[in-house]
């Protein structure tokens, strides 16, 4: 005898999508670990010594896998089911982060790192796609909005225990996490659609078995009863080639990419980066650290807030309103920035600004950021992350996620490794210039391509 609760189907579905978000977590984590790592490894008192060099591929060695997991995490969870691909996922998650939190040379903290980054790449297309095909129409985008929120607080958290604790003590806490997301992931359902996609190939084996059964003995095969009561097997897959041929999957290949394209040269990476030394120069004072957790404070804050907007709003009009106004925050904040004197080095991005006469001029730039912040994380940030589950049709949804999601890595990538160039060859000002342009033109676009998937089934949606 056992007590059946009678719990709202809101719940079990947020209990569904919450084990992935929670390993989302190691994202974010992943993401902002740099910022912890290599201020501690180059204080002289640091038992692994490195280089300018050795610092440059630490910071970018977790973003150069990124692209190549994210096809591998679309592939997987074709074959082997969004349940089972996150929760394997989990194990290099927990490895990458034991690796660097054991590391006794710079070999070390390189595979933690690439460890780290191959699983935040395979995470991205089996996360959205489970949450999208676990929740309902109307939870969907609020669900999936929470993608961006657990890597925001991923990156809150892993700066916030960098100000108070060393690297591996951190690297070692960091761990947990994905380990306490395959736990939650051990407890929740497989996708219903994978489940119906999964039984169609077993139908099909099981017709093409009986055709080969009658095909070498003469004798017809009958099939099991359950067989006969089912309605006609569906049509078999396209091929990833076949898929490329069909309007269907193009073109809403063709739209993400762009919008990852717009959202990472809309400068997310590098007006973060500048953010510190912007706020350095209003308060000469200010802990860098401390700094750094107020700016991940706001955009975790954002995040809260761009949840509830997906559920209120449409995709089209949430994406166009945060691309004007990242653009116009953008043009403000290059405006207030008046380069002078020696560029900046690439490795650091120093900005040499002539003084402001007044404290109004000097809040300008300041200003700007926070709005840059709010309007860039109510959109750009978030939406096509959301709209990876959901513009793609059944039969090519992995390799659409997969696909999509790899251009934006590496877009990412891109950008992180052009923006001190830009910053030292063409100055803080025009870098922004461009930046806001690319947002503009994305705002037209986005006006004119971007379909609206709020409140539709996912075959509506595509």
């Amino acid at each position: 005898m056992y007590i059946k609760l009678n719990v709202p189907p809101v719940f079990k579905q947020m209990f569904a999508a919450s084990g992935p978000l929670i390993v989302t977590l190691g994202s974010g984590m992943t993401v902002g670990f740099s910022a912890v790592l290599l201020p501690q490894l180059k204080d002289h008192r640091s038992t692994i010594k490195i280089s300018s060099h050795q610092e440059s591929w630490i910071a970018s060695m977790a973003a150069l896998p990124m692209a190549a997991g994210s096809v591998l995490g679309g592939v997987a969870m074709d074959r082997l089911g969004r349940k089972t691909t996150n929760l394997l996922i989990c194990v290099p998650f927990v490895l990458g982060w034991t690796a660097v939190s054991m590391a006794t040379g710079v070999t070390g903290v390189y595979a933690g790192r690439l460890l780290t980054g191959l699983s935040t790449g395979l995470l991205g297309p089996p996360t959205a796609v489970y949450i999208a095909e676990v929740t309902e129409q109307r939870y969907r985008g609020a669900a999936l909005a929470m993608i961006s929120f657990s890597v925001s607080a991923g990156i809150l958290v892993v700066h916030t225990m960098g100000t108070f604790l060393g690297w591996r003590l951190v690297s070692a806490l960091c761990s947990t996490v994905p380990f306490a997301g395959y736990v939650l992931i051990w407890f929740t359902p497989e996708s219903p659609v994978w489940l119906r996609e999964d039984e169609d190939r077993r139908r099909r084996v099981r017709q093409s078995t009986a055709v080969c059964d009658h095909a070498i003995t003469g004798v017809p095969s009958r099939p099991p009863p359950e067989v006969d009561s089912q309605p006609p097997v569906p049509a078999v897959k396209p091929t990833a080639r076949q898929c490329f041929s069909r309007p269907s999957f193009l073109g809403p290949l063709v739209v993400l990419s762009t919008f990852f394209f717009v959202q990472q040269f809309s400068g997310v990476n590098a007006v973060a980066f500048y953010s510190v030394t912007l706020l350095k120069r209003v308060g000469p004072d200010l802990n860098e650290y401390h700094c750094t957790m107020a700016l991940d404070v706001i955009r975790l804050a954002v995040s809260v807030l761009a949840c509830g907007l997906t559920k209120r709003y449409g995709r089209r009009p949430l994406a166009v309103v945060s691309a004007v106004g990242t653009c116009a925050s953008l043009i403000c904040l290059a405006s207030s920035v008046r380069d002078a004197g020696a560029p900046a080095t690439a490795g650091s991005v120093a900005v040499h600004a002539v003084p402001a006469p007044a404290a109004t001029a000097s809040l300008a730039p300041v200003l700007s950021i926070v709005a840059y912040m709010v309007f860039v994380n109510i959109g750009l940030v978030p939406l096509p992350w959301i709209m990876s589950g959901e513009m793609f049709p059944g039969y090519c949804r992995e390799l659409g996620s997969g696909l999509s999601t790899c251009f934006g890595f590496v877009m990412f990538y891109v950008v992180i490794q052009i923006s001190p160039y830009l910053l030292t060859n063409i100055g803080t000002s025009m870098t922004f210039y461009i930046f806001g342009t690319v947002a503009g033109v994305g705002a037209i676009f986005l006006y004119l391509c971007l379909p609206e998937t709020k409140n539709k089934s996912m075959e509506d949606a595509t």
